[in-house]
């Protein structure tokens, strides 16, 4: 049967008097013809039109088939499309940057290059906003593909720009590293929850303009009546002045309306923007890839922070002042002799009690915040000298702890291969059976945490739904002491060499060469590295070259080994063999002994959890105390 190749100008109604007025004839070709190309393969010829067979269609039928066909014409299978062939597309390849028939993305999922690809509905790559379809993977001045990003400059790089653009360029991560876990990002939910303020604060504004309305009206017709009033006990050569005071509250409460009017048709378009915004940034997490995701975000970010901004330039010049009218009459004594006015009609404005929701500003304002007055710090026992469960031969080996969510505690038991849980009421929850000795531990994500392999440069990476190990990666040397974690970096302590900057992935951020011994514990706060060197009784400061800032030390501090800080700016050490907990500010010009007690000898792990303002320190022995610490 010859094919139907329906085209916008071989439509042909027929208007003849012998024709049904329900069909429509359409120009068909025959049966496709084959040749054999200078290659030696077979090609199919060009169509030729033939009138002479026509098929008697309904009309609507063949316009909804010619309307889909016309509407499609821009969601082409781009393969078919560079063979010369007509496909409509299915799906769409995010890292091929192409559209796909159903015939070939069978074959591309198949292919060895391609089958990993995730590919989503064409309608819905058709949802996406423009400007995010426009986001290439390839570098436009190389034509190669992005690797890095570099958070220096906020822009994705490919090897060549990394060679000439940002060939100074320091904050260089792998791309595939930072947009992996974008979707499910706290920057993301960030974003949608900054999306999600602003138009609670949109509505907020909107509901207070509308309120003063109210407002207005009822305010007026206490004026008005004030005024009726009034007028009742004037004589009536005084009722000129009547009519005048009340052309001027109309007049007023006219002019204030208009203007109100306006700032809510402004917060209105407002609005609409930020819904929209909402909208795509919606579609964007659901259907975009993740490089796009990320890119778009950005964007999205920096039009929401410049519609904020209009939004306090407008309050600031008083659009969302509370404005009330109200009538104030004179002594009604001269009014009998001669008076000028029946009394004031008064505009009253105050500032709006609207408060505006920007969960950001507080997160801010907590990291503003800067070092606590070190001498008014207290630690009040939460759970004072628990003991941990015992193991083999009822002995214990505590390495290192840390906090869990919902305020739940893990230590690291070396002795009996395993993680010891607590719940946040001091009650043993369970333990974790490891292969391997633990080390350091470090909480990463909810359900997550890094724990290290005794005598080795392993990291393992444990989820702690399954007891098993998701992950693990090595790092460079014969093996490290220890390590820390800390806003998406690990700190890791490498022996023989110094210390070492790495991402969740175990890649190397930068290296940090420190020849001194007998160093167990260390973090990373404000570019600086802060480290117990119990063999010296001292606390050390380095900058990221090695290099020695301070050192710290007192007489009641004695072989400091564990090591945690604060957000702001505080380092809580153990005292080994002192028996005691220090705070030192991170300038190394203040400090004080929080806390001591006997059962604290051998202390070793500590840790400071800053959402609950909580320390946690455990004994080698297995003697765990948690604080509330009191600023």
């Amino acid at each position: 049967m010859p094919s139907m190749d329906i085209l916008k100008e071989d439509l042909q109604l027929s208007d003849s008097e012998d024709s049904d007025d329900d069909v429509i004839y359409v120009k068909t070709t025959g049966p496709p013809t084959y040749t054999t190309n200078s290659y030696g393969y077979l090609v199919e010829e060009t169509p030729t039109y033939q009138t002479t067979n026509c098929y008697k269609t309904y009309k609507d039928q063949l316009r909804v088939q010619a309307n889909k066909h016309m509407a499609a014409s821009e969601g082409l299978c781009n393969i078919c499309e560079n063979r010369d062939i007509t496909e409509f597309a299915t799906d769409w390849c995010p890292e091929c940057e192409q559209s796909l028939c159903e015939s070939c993305k069978s074959y591309h999922s198949a292919s060895k290059l391609s089958k990993t690809h995730e590919t989503i509905p064409f309608e819905s790559f058709d949802k996406l906003p423009a400007a995010v379809k426009e986001i290439k993977n390839n570098c436009s001045d190389h034509e190669a593909r992005f690797e890095y990003y570099c958070s220096q400059h906020e822009v994705p790089c490919c090897v060549e720009c990394m060679k000439t653009t940002h060939a100074e360029c320091r904050l260089l991560t792998p791309m595939h590293k930072v947009v992996q876990h974008f979707k499910t990002s706290g920057a993301l939910s960030d974003f949608e929850q900054t999306l999600s303020d602003f138009l609670n604060n949109l509505n907020s504004l909107i509901k207070g303009r509308f309120d003063n309305i109210s407002l207005l009206a009822h305010e007026k017709e206490i004026c008005l009546k004030e005024i009726a009033d009034t007028k009742q006990n004037v004589i009536a050569h005084l009722d000129q002045l009547e009519i005048k005071l009340k052309t001027e509250v109309e007049i007023l409460h006219g002019e204030h309306l208009q203007a109100i009017e306006e700032t809510i048709q402004e917060f209105e378009l407002l609005k609409t923007n930020v819904a929209k915004m909402q909208d795509e940034a919606k579609v964007i997490k659901q259907y975009a890839s993740d490089f796009q995701l990320f890119l778009a975000y950005r964007e999205l970010e920096r039009a929401v922070k410049n519609l904020e901004t209009d939004v306090h330039l407008m309050i600031k010049k008083n659009s969302a002042n509370q404005i009330s009218i109200s009538f104030s009459p004179a002594v009604e004594m001269a009014i009998k002799t001669f008076v000028p006015s029946l009394g004031n009609v008064n505009v009253i404005t105050k500032e709006s009690d609207i408060k505006l929701v920007n969960h950001r500003e507080k997160q801010a304002q907590l990291l503003s915040i800067g070092t606590p007055c070190i001498d008014k710090m207290k630690l009040k026992p939460v759970l004072e000298n628990i003991q941990l469960p015992s193991g083999k031969d009822y002995k214990l080996n505590i390495m290192n702890s840390c906090f869990l969510s919902h305020g739940r505690l893990a230590f690291a038991d070396k002795l009996n291969k395993r993680l010891i849980v607590f719940k946040d009421n001091g009650e043993h929850e369970r333990d974790v059976q490891l292969s391997f000795m633990p080390s350091s531990i470090a909480y990463i994500t909810n359900n997550e945490i890094a724990v290290g392999k005794c005598s080795s440069n392993q990291i393992n990476l444990i989820n702690m739904s399954s007891s098993s190990v998701d992950r693990s990666f090595e790092v460079e040397g014969r093996s490290f002491e220890s390590f820390s974690y800390r806003k998406g970096q690990f700190l890791i302590r490498v022996i023989g060499f110094g210390f070492c900057l790495t991402d969740n992935e175990g890649n190397i951020l930068s290296k940090i060469p420190y020849k001194e011994i007998n160093i167990l514990f260390a973090v990373l706060l404000n570019e600086k590295i802060y480290f117990s060197q119990f063999s010296k009784d001292r606390i050390v400061c380095c900058d990221l070259k090695g290099n020695e800032v301070y050192e710290f030390k007192d007489k009641k501090l004695k072989a400091p080994l564990g090591v945690a800080c604060s957000d702001t700016n505080i380092l809580f050490i153990t005292g080994f063999q002192s028996k005691n907990i220090y705070a030192l500010s991170s300038s190394g010009n203040k400090f004080k002994e929080l806390y001591c007690n006997s059962n604290l000898l051998r202390a070793r792990a500590i840790s400071y959890d800053s959402s609950k303002e909580q320390l946690l320190v455990s004994t080698e022995d297995g003697k765990v105390f948690l604080f509330d610490v009191i600023y």
